[in-house]
């Protein structure tokens, strides 16, 4: 009899929903571990002028380009269909909720000209992020899952495909308040 964990393996290895549950998992975790130490740059080290300015740039196209992409991407490969179900109809409320609320931080970041405040904009953008991407991990995958006809796999290869070709994903900037 093998061990809990070579029970899990074993099952990841069969399970497609698990294995699409991973794959956005691991976008999830590059998204904030390319972030984080951007946050850390501008808003942590005493840096000089040119530096603290490029690292500001840095963080600033990062967050109006990939993670906005990341949110764009979730909500019209995933949230859309979760959307139509009764039990996941206020759960994507709530992920696009947050998601608006991300999006207006990243805009504020954008046009704001105070280090301070850009600073607070950072760490609470990397917070909020971070409590997005575990709902959506922990909560709207298993959800989405469960729900008669979906096809998770699928739903998460269409999410990737939207990331990797960029496209239609990276220029939209609104997302929709359900």
């Amino acid at each position: 009899m093998g061990s809990s964990g070579e029970t899990y393996v074993r099952e990841m290895a069969i399970d497609p929903a698990a294995r699409a549950g991973e794959t956005v998992r691991a976008r999830q975790h590059r998204l904030l571990a390319a972030l984080r130490p951007k946050v850390a740059l501008f808003a942590e080290l005493r840096l000089d002028w040119a530096a603290h300015e490029a690292a500001w740039d840095a963080l600033t196209r990062f967050c109006t380009g990939p993670v906005r992409a990341h949110l764009c991407a979730a909500d019209q490969a995933l949230y859309a269909p979760a959307s139509v179900g009764a039990q996941t109809r206020l759960l994507v409320a709530a992920l696009r909720a947050s998601g608006a609320q991300l999006g207006g931080r990243i805009e504020t970041l954008a046009r704001t000209d105070e280090a301070e405040a850009a600073a607070r904009l950072a760490y609470g953008i990397e917070a909020l992020l971070a409590a997005h991407l575990a709902v959506e991990h922990d909560v709207l995958l298993p959800a989405l899952a469960a729900l008669p006809g979906v096809d998770l796999p699928a739903l998460v290869a269409h999410f990737a495909t939207l990331l990797d070709q960029g496209g239609p994903v990276a220029r939209r900037t609104v997302l929709a308040a359900a």
